[in-house]
């Protein structure tokens, strides 16, 4: 980013005006994947606020989930899609 009006502008639409979710997008674009239960403890928040947050952020297209069956029961998988790395590579810079 060249300067702060570019971030303000980068992040000027309502599914990026929250730091959980900020977090979120960075903590995927750096391990591509993850499972919810594994952004729930990065986070600290509760199940239902987490749920809401990734919402706007599918909703959005900024990543995209599916559900994973592993020997412990079905998973919630989380991962980022092609707009949310456009998003992430736009942020760092």
């Amino acid at each position: 980013m060249s300067d702060i009006g570019d971030l303000s502008r980068l992040i000027n639409n309502d599914a990026l005006r929250s730091s959980v979710r900020i977090l979120i997008l960075i903590s995927l674009a750096i391990n591509e994947k993850m499972y919810f239960t594994d952004i729930l403890n990065l986070t600290g928040i509760g199940r239902g606020s987490l749920s809401n947050h990734l919402d706007i952020l599918i909703h959005s297209g900024y990543i995209k989930d599916k559900t994973v069956f592993t020997l412990s029961g079905p998973r919630r998988m989380l991962e980022i899609t092609d707009k949310g790395k456009i998003f992430y590579n736009n942020f760092i810079k």
